[in-house]
């Protein structure tokens, strides 16, 4: 589609249809450098870090998330190396956030990756086209906001549900995190305790609890929803993965399914539609 016909857009359908080109952008800058888990909103996190030494008091209504998923996604980025706590001289109440120097190369590929997007917004539209489009972005915001300060718009109803996680029971904790590590999930121990970690991969988390006395013969399992259960079975039986990943077949309900059971012998079952 070239841009006379995308002019007949209606403007809703170019905006959703614009939506995410910085994040593609910084996503880009980030490969580059090998940073590849970094948490979504975790970019706007290091902005803050690094602009004033922890995330202002309004951020949570800007993700449209609850304090205690900011204060989750903190902790994730400190325990992956992005953030660190420091006492505040003044407050010892208070604890400042500080970029490290892998959040510090994060936070300046993610510039690049922003700049990047408006030097090319540059050479296809005029200043003063840009600076009307910042009107207009300006003006949907106030009447957005307007909109349910009045009541005639409503905002989205609070999902009720967010998140569903297994929990497996795991004798040695340690080893179970680099188990799930090789099979590409970003694993991490609970602050407070050392029997209890979690792991997580585009999104889905799975969470893991030690039990020194847990035998195979009770074991954790849950189903996996994937893109292509074929190429996950090559990736989870590549060499040197422990425990055992079985292929991916077809089922009767239409469904390509395979299994990965690990060393503790919890069982994930997963599944990608099969092609019509």
């Amino acid at each position: 589609m070239n841009r006379a016909d995308r002019s007949e857009l209606a403007t809703s359908t170019l905006m959703r249809s614009a939506r995410g080109v910085y994040a593609q952008s910084i996503r880009a800058q980030l490969h580059a450098i090998g940073i590849n888990d970094l948490p979504r909103n975790g970019m706007l996190l290091l902005a803050g870090a690094g602009s004033s030494g922890g995330p202002g008091q309004d951020l949570p209504a800007e993700l449209g998330v609850t304090k205690q998923a900011v204060s989750q996604l903190i902790d994730v980025l400190v325990n992956r190396g992005y953030l660190e706590r420091q006492p505040d001289p003044g407050d010892r109440r208070r604890v400042v956030l500080e970029l490290t120097a892998r959040g510090q190369e994060a936070l300046e590929a993610g510039v690049r990756g922003l700049e990047a997007v408006d030097d090319q917004l540059q050479e296809r539209v005029s200043c003063e086209q840009i600076e009307a489009m910042r009107s207009v972005l300006i003006a949907l915001t106030e009447i957005k906001i307007d909109a349910v300060t009045t009541g005639a718009g409503l905002r989205r109803p609070a999902r009720q549900l967010r998140r569903f996680c297994p929990i497996f029971p795991v004798r040695d904790l340690s080893a179970a995190l680099a188990h799930y590590s090789t099979l590409g999930f970003s694993t991490l121990t609970s602050d407070d305790s050392n029997d209890y970690g979690f792991a997580d991969r585009d999104g889905v988390e799975l969470h893991l609890a030690a039990d020194p006395g847990h035998d195979t013969i009770h074991p954790g399992s849950a189903y996996l929803y994937v893109r292509d259960a074929r190429a996950l079975y090559e990736e989870w039986s590549r060499p040197g993965i422990a425990g055992h990943t079985h292929p991916a077949e077809p089922a009767p309900y239409k469904l390509l399914e395979g299994a990965h059971v690990d060393p503790d012998g919890n069982t994930i079952r997963f599944g990608s539609p099969m092609d019509e």
